[in-house]
């Protein structure tokens, strides 16, 4: 007996599930860095905030530019606009373009990404890691806050 399944007629690209899913792969992928805790922290000095997905602890990175104030706010705030409850301010962040640099020479592979904080002074060509110390700082905008650490070498 081979029945044939009728296709699902939920809206797959409704908002509630596409929320649904970001939060589910969110939740999965703090697991898998063994995080703590799946709540929000506040950002202090000398942390930074970076996109879960672009997490890669230990790894240097170069900083390649500081982004334009207008982008830091924009890229700090839910799309369509509006602030997320842990980011009230999102002018008071420095954003800054950020390479990781992968491989014995950093030239075989290359990740580029935004690293944010509050009171982040970085300066171009600086070369730094992240810690491997790393908590959900808003799920909302997919996250993590983690220490800035010097870049030192291999």
């Amino acid at each position: 007996m081979n029945e044939k399944k009728q296709p699902d007629t939920e809206d797959v690209d409704s908002e509630e599930r596409r929320s649904f899913m970001k939060k589910g792969a969110l939740a999965t992928g703090g697991l898998a860095l063994g995080l703590g805790s799946m709540g929000s922290a506040s950002a202090q000095e000398g942390q930074a905030l970076v996109y879960t997905y672009d997490y890669h602890p230990g790894t240097q990175f170069r900083v390649v530019n500081q982004l334009e104030q207008t982008t830091t706010v924009r890229l700090l705030r839910r799309p369509g606009g509006g602030t997320v409850p842990e980011i009230s301010q999102p002018d008071d962040y420095n954003g800054y373009i950020v390479r990781y640099l992968i491989g014995g020479d950093g030239n075989q592979g290359q990740i580029t990404t935004f690293v944010f904080g509050e009171n982040l002074n970085l300066s171009q060509g600086d070369t730094r890691r992240f810690s491997g110390d790393a908590s959900v700082f808003s799920s909302d905008l997919n996250l993590l806050s983690t220490n800035v650490q010097g870049g030192g070498g291999n």
